[in-house]
């Protein structure tokens, strides 16, 4: 199983990749960039470098039908709690302790307002 908290352990959000640097380093799109691009990829389509080593492959974070049913606190939970939390993969590891409660909220907000382009519809 991937664990991000080991993979990531000694690294913080990579102030030189491109992409983070351009959005900031604390904005939602430099942390999606910085720690959810190699399983999700970088358009969300679930196709990030290490998704073909997975059991089971990542969310495709960009199918809006999908995202649109899931209100923001869920994903904040599965960021944070990890996938196994709400009864999903534990291939989604937690994120807690590694990013803060405002660098998830920003991810969320990044997914919604780029990725997938949606909002939560009950």
């Amino acid at each position: 199983m991937f664990d991000a908290r080991q993979a990531y352990a000694d690294q913080q959000s990579d102030p030189t990749a491109a992409a983070a640097w351009s959005a900031g380093n604390t904005s939602g799109a430099g942390t999606f960039m910085s720690y959810c691009v190699s399983c999700h990829g970088d358009l969300g389509n679930g196709d990030g470098v290490l998704s073909e080593s997975l059991d089971v492959q990542p969310r495709v974070l960009s199918d809006a039908g999908f995202l649109s049913s899931k209100p923001d606190e869920h994903l904040f939970t599965v960021i944070k709690k990890g996938g196994a939390s709400v009864g999903l993969t534990e291939n989604m590891t937690p994120f807690e302790g590694l990013l803060s409660d405002e660098e998830i909220t920003n991810v969320v907000a990044y997914l919604r307002e780029e990725i997938c382009r949606c909002e939560y519809k009950e």
